[in-house]
């Protein structure tokens, strides 16, 4: 058995049942699963990136037979106080733009699948998944998510950043928050609460910290209470400050790895589509990339595409690409 790629009964049972109900995005999901399990095995692992490169060939190809969902028609935008604090869009990403692990990917699969069915869930008496913790390190595509959730269920994107409220006094932070729960029970959105850590201060005095405790107590009290149709995702890049009761006030938690080699070529799969990649080689780039983020890689794959560009090509080399990859390595290094 030395040597091939095989799957798991349950990754089988995956790939069949996704397959048989046309679901490309959970199809590919799990063809995914079933390469990342060979790549740590270390089962030929050439062949595992040729078929890397065949299933985003596939997605290309695919992408236009599965017509995505509605689009939300009006964005009511807010007013007065609710305008110094949260913003409406309507999603311009899809499920098919994120390139995350299989883990995360089933995770926010399960989120949707609930949402879809909430009506069946709580005829017998259960609740949707709502609201979600998402963790993890700057630009691995936590942020992005909520706008892929909203694209997904077809409805608006709110976003209010948190660090909004770390200076104001506990009592406006209390009323401005109750505006924000107030909209949000008159819609239906997903709404991004991004960085939660900011209301978490352990290096702040005594007096700061009680006015923080303050507003993370409204804020999550708000979070227990909250009945409205929506998905209420919050992001935080520093989890080792959440201590455990505050997880108990969220429905699922999602952490939110660095790019594993997989999953960096499925980056720049999806950031260079139209381009010739038929020449890269994927080791190489995903060990350059290592440690770098999500965003990074993307980064790193625009300017090598662009160089391509200016070069009057299509195709992208891989010493284009790393030479880009250490480019934004070095870029890191000098940020402060």
């Amino acid at each position: 058995m030395e040597g091939r790629l095989l799957a798991t009964a349950a990754q089988v049972r995956e790939l069949v049942e996704s397959h048989c109900a046309g679901d490309e995005t959970r199809f590919r999901t799990a063809v995914t699963d079933v390469l990342d399990t060979a790549g740590r095995k270390g089962d030929r692992a050439r062949e595992v990136e040729e078929l890397r490169g065949l299933l985003g060939t596939r997605r290309s190809a695919a992408r236009p037979q599965t017509p995505p969902p509605p689009a939300p028609t009006t964005v009511v935008q807010p007013r007065g106080e609710l305008a110094q604090v949260l913003t409406v869009a309507l999603p311009r990403a899809t499920l098919g733009d994120l390139a995350l692990g299989s883990d995360v990917m089933a995770r926010l699969h399960r989120v949707l699948t609930e949402q879809r069915h909430a009506d069946a869930l709580r005829a017998r008496g259960f609740e949707p998944l709502r609201t979600v913790l998402l963790t993890g390190p700057p630009g691995t595509g936590k942020s992005m998510t909520a706008e892929v959730l909203a694209a997904e269920l077809a409805v608006p994107v709110f976003t209010v950043h948190l660090e909004t409220f770390a200076d104001l006094p506990a009592a406006e932070a209390g009323a401005k928050l109750s505006l924000v729960f107030d909209l949000l029970a008159q819609s239906r959105a997903v709404c991004l609460f991004d960085g939660v850590d900011a209301l978490i201060d352990p290096d702040g005095g005594e007096r700061s910290r009680t006015r923080l405790r303050d507003v993370l107590r409204t804020f999550t009290g708000h979070l227990d209470t909250d009945a409205s149709a929506g998905v209420l995702v919050v992001t935080t890049d520093r989890p080792q400050l959440l201590d455990r009761p505050l997880l108990r006030h969220f429905d699922t938690v999602v952490e939110y790895p660095l790019p594993s080699s997989g999953v960096v070529q499925e980056v720049v799969l999806r950031r260079l589509r139209g381009f010739d990649l038929s020449s890269v080689e994927w080791p190489r780039v995903a060990s350059t990339a290592s440690g770098l983020s999500h965003e990074q890689v993307s980064a790193a794959a625009v300017l090598a595409a662009k160089q391509c560009i200016l070069d009057g090509t299509a195709q992208v080399e891989t010493g284009a690409l790393l030479a880009a990859l250490r480019e934004r390595r070095q870029m890191l290094k000098m940020a402060p």
